[in-house]
């Protein structure tokens, strides 16, 4: 179920490891805009094999968007730490592949509103790993895999593999580079949707586009990602119903008998959702140095962020109102994060 959005956990380290030798400071990580700033900070010299880095973040928001669009909870408040280590397992900056490193992390959700079946503070945990390289300079392509498990019995464990490709196109553009990239993710098991009728669902595949621009100022770093999710046909399912007609047997105390007795009752009928764009959303994050809690090879900031949501898909509407429990629409959602990110 993936964190800020949750944005994709794994995608923190995209974009990263090809900008190393820019110069410049590190472009915000596509699809992961809220915890990776401090981190990279700490790798500006071109990393070298065996080195490792670490990030532990800790994220606080008001509600818990997947990275698939579900709003899992929108009630009290959520405690969202991230621990991801990373170690370059190959770096030569003369060479087309230039920089190959390996990263894993684990990421959980503390929640103070316990309103799941099972109801425990601690709702999911989640692990990935995956590998990242840096080639032609400017493009890194990633693939990742990852774990979801709940704590609560919310969902059976689910897995899925993400591969992304982003560009740092500074070079061209400077300051007003938009750092573009594009995710593809796969559902091999397990399903992170509403699925009314399970067995009706059959695509588990999607795509993200977006762009990561930033701005550095003398104390403080403003990042404003963006970007629109594309699902296939029958990634959601409607919440659309049929009338079905069935029996039962009533007793008839004066003859001593049962008789049938029919009735109707209404089912989901799992019909698919359209394709297209499932959701959309941006954000605007400002992160701030914390220089007495920072050393040379420990790196402190704290941020604060804003996001916004546009729900577009049907099923992704119905089946956020499923997970609500009313049947008020929600096409539109407005999160608030603040943290700390501790690095080394």
């Amino acid at each position: 179920m993936t964190a800020f959005i949750r944005l994709h956990p794994l995608l923190l380290t995209l974009g990263a490891i090809g900008t190393l030798l820019a110069g410049e400071g590190p472009p915000p990580v596509p699809g992961s805009p809220f915890a990776e700033e401090a981190y990279w900070a700490t790798v500006m010299n071109y990393p070298r094999p065996g080195n490792l880095h670490g990030i532990v973040n800790f994220n606080a928001t008001d509600d818990y968007v997947t990275g698939n669009g579900l709003l899992l909870e929108n009630q009290g408040v959520m405690l969202q730490p991230l621990v991801r280590v990373t170690t370059p397992l190959s770096a030569n900056p003369t060479k087309w592949l230039s920089t190959v490193s390996l990263t894993l992390g684990g990421w959980a959700t503390w929640h103070s509103n316990e309103d799941a079946a099972d109801p425990r503070e601690w709702q999911e945990v989640d692990v990935f790993g995956g590998i990242s390289a840096q080639f032609a300079r400017d493009w890194t392509l990633s693939t990742f895999y990852s774990a979801y498990l709940s704590q609560t019995g919310a969902f059976p464990t689910a897995w899925d593999l993400v591969v992304a490709l982003s560009y740092d196109d500074r070079r061209l553009f400077g300051a007003l580079a938009l750092h573009p990239f594009v995710e593809f993710k796969r559902q091999t098991e397990g399903s992170v949707t509403v699925s009314f009728v399970p067995e009706n669902r059959d695509e588990s595949y999607s795509f993200r586009l977006g762009v990561a621009p930033s701005r550095q100022f003398k104390h403080f770093r403003i990042e404003l990602p963006a970007f629109v999710t594309l699902v296939p046909e029958g990634f959601y399912q409607r919440s659309s119903t049929k009338t079905e007609t069935g029996l039962f047997y009533a007793y008839d105390p004066y003859y001593l008998v049962y008789y049938p007795v029919p009735y109707t009752y209404e089912v989901h009928d799992g019909q698919p959702a359209q394709g297209g764009i499932g959701f959309l959303s941006a954000a605007m994050k400002a992160t701030v140095p914390v220089e007495v809690l920072s050393s040379q090879q420990v790196h402190t900031a704290v941020y604060g962020a804003v996001q916004f949501y546009h729900f577009v898909n049907e099923g992704l509407i119905e089946g956020n109102q499923a997970l609500a429990g009313t049947s008020s629409r929600e096409e539109d959602l407005v999160q608030f994060h603040v943290g700390v990110t501790v690095s080394f």
